[in-house]
């Protein structure tokens, strides 16, 4: 499956911080959803969408395609990348610092229950319901669906300040338990 990885965005949010290449965890956002999309693409392509002034950022790696996108904004690039995938495609963010394999494949596990063409992982926080940037297109387009997960760990986003501490307080906390053992 070919998985396209999102990682054009402005971070209006956080004041013009580009979010894929935060280290969090001593670990950038952006290598984390390379690696999980490296370890579950099979026989398919991996591409990353970045604006043009971020390309040199991100080292060249095996297996992966970088793309450049115009950033004018998530729906265009997603459109401009949609046409150089094969179907079904997954759609993953590059702001989220502790994305992992399994929490993907429990997404695509749900989404297999749908007939929708496309397949949105919605993450339920309290009363909250946010979109994550995890998807699975069987086409370009077509009818749509949201599946609900309840926020763990894995889904945090960073998007705002907030989140960038909460990520940090979570750093700090695993840093912790490894120092107990």
């Amino acid at each position: 499956m070919d998985i396209i990885i999102m990682a054009g965005g402005r971070g209006s949010r956080l004041g013009g911080l580009k979010k894929p290449f935060l280290s969090i965890c001593e670990r950038r956002a952006i290598d984390v959803a390379i690696d999980v999309a490296l370890r579950l693409k099979d026989r398919g392509e991996v591409y990353v969408c970045l604006k043009m002034e971020d390309v040199g950022k991100l080292e060249e790696r095996e297996g992966v395609k970088i793309v450049e996108c115009p950033g004018s904004g998530y729906v265009e690039d997603l459109s401009l990348m949609l046409k150089r995938v094969t179907f079904p495609s997954l759609v993953l963010p590059a702001d989220m610092p502790f994305l992992t394999c399994d929490i993907v494949k429990r997404f695509l596990d749900l989404a297999s229950n749908e007939a929708a063409d496309v397949v949105t992982l919605v993450k339920v926080r309290g009363e909250s319901r946010e979109e994550t940037g995890i998807s699975i297109f069987r086409k370009e387009g077509g009818s749509w669906k949201n599946v609900y997960m309840e926020e763990e760990k894995e889904l945090i986003d960073i998007d705002t300040p907030e989140e960038l501490k909460r990520a940090m307080k979570i750093c700090a906390s695993m840093e912790e338990m490894r120092g107990q053992r």
